[in-house]
């Protein structure tokens, strides 16, 4: 028996389509694509405290952690004292600022 051999009739192979279109197009392609999660880049601050403003966060830290099912760092006790501040009042703030000074 002898077997048939298919002939392509379009005259462009599947190999041959994806690679043009690999060509043509890659930065659509890479828009398309999420295999990558970005991260958020984190720059080191340094800010110098007194010893009561380090026990009142050490307090903030000790009473959030008293809440929280999983340890809480000091970090995360003052990025949720930012995210408070950034919804409250600048009036309020300078007020506590006031009282700290």
């Amino acid at each position: 028996m002898a077997t048939k051999s298919k002939k392509i009739i379009t005259g462009t192979s599947k190999l041959a389509a994806v690679v043009d279109e690999v060509t043509t197009k890659p930065k659509e392609k890479e828009k398309s694509l999420a295999l990558v999660r970005v991260k958020k880049s984190t720059k080191l601050k340094t800010y110098r405290l007194y010893e009561d403003d380090l026990a009142r966060l050490h307090e903030v830290t000790e009473a959030m952690n008293l809440e929280s099912h999983r340890l809480i760092s000091e970090t995360n006790a003052i990025r949720a004292l930012i995210a408070l501040g950034a919804s409250t009042s600048g009036e309020k703030l300078l007020k506590a600022l006031k009282e700290t000074v």
